[in-house]
């Protein structure tokens, strides 16, 4: 029961852990978009997967959220 107890509260945590990482990634993608030097189409997809990236965050799909925006950043030499 006390491993059954421990295993959840750590996964809380990590669910809390992953779901501030989003922000700070958004942030991070925000901060480099106005300086990239990139085509216009790889910026015009660096900015939608950054949106996509926020509209899976509020929907609570925080593993998604992240591959979208490491994608983003992955594009930006970030």
């Amino acid at each position: 029961m006390k491993q059954l107890v421990m295993g959840s509260v750590i996964m809380c945590f990590a669910a809390m852990a992953s779901a501030h990482g989003c922000p700070g990634e958004m942030r991070a993608i925000d901060a480099k978009v106005p300086t990239a030097n990139l085509p216009a189409a790889d910026l015009s997809k660096v900015k939608a997967l950054r949106e996509e990236g926020e509209k899976l965050h509020k929907e609570g799909k925080h593993t998604e959220s992240m591959k979208a925006l490491a994608e983003a950043k992955k594009l930006l030499g970030v």
